[in-house]
């Protein structure tokens, strides 16, 4: 496990990935009619991969949020979910 955690360190490009490849797993299991999906699983993954006390580059940090923000404010205006904030693309 030492081995694991120095090379992750070492390397945060590799946590980057594992986390990612971590929520995509997870997040595809369904526990019968359950499933966390894979936004909220790569979530999770990245608040425990982040408890290995591994220092991710301001720009790579910077970058991944914006697109997170970007992701879900697109999911809201594709599925209707804005609440009258969309803007009408039917028009």
């Amino acid at each position: 496990m030492q081995v694991l955690v120095a090379t992750l360190r070492e390397y945060p490009e590799i946590a980057l990935f594992l986390t990612l490849a971590i929520g995509f797993w997870f997040g595809s299991i369904k526990f019968g009619s359950f499933s966390l999906g894979i936004v909220t699983s790569t979530l999770i993954a990245g608040l425990l991969v982040g408890q290995l006390n591994i220092h991710i580059p301001a720009i790579v940090e910077s970058t991944f949020f914006t697109m997170f923000l970007f992701a879900v404010g697109s999911d809201l205006l594709i599925s209707g979910r804005c609440q009258g904030l969309c803007i009408d693309t039917n028009s």
